[in-house]
């Protein structure tokens, strides 16, 4: 719930929705986590 009212904050000060808010925020930590992951993969 407060997650969604702090969306709606951001939402209604950029004049954005919720959802593109939601999209860019996510889009940019899959770009963050590609160039640096927080999680090291090793293979065996």
């Amino acid at each position: 719930m407060l997650v969604w009212l702090r969306l709606k904050n951001l939402a209604y000060k950029t004049n954005q929705t919720i959802y593109k808010i939601k999209q860019n925020l996510l889009s940019n930590y899959l770009i963050e986590q590609l160039k640096r992951p927080d999680v090291v993969m090793s293979f065996v």
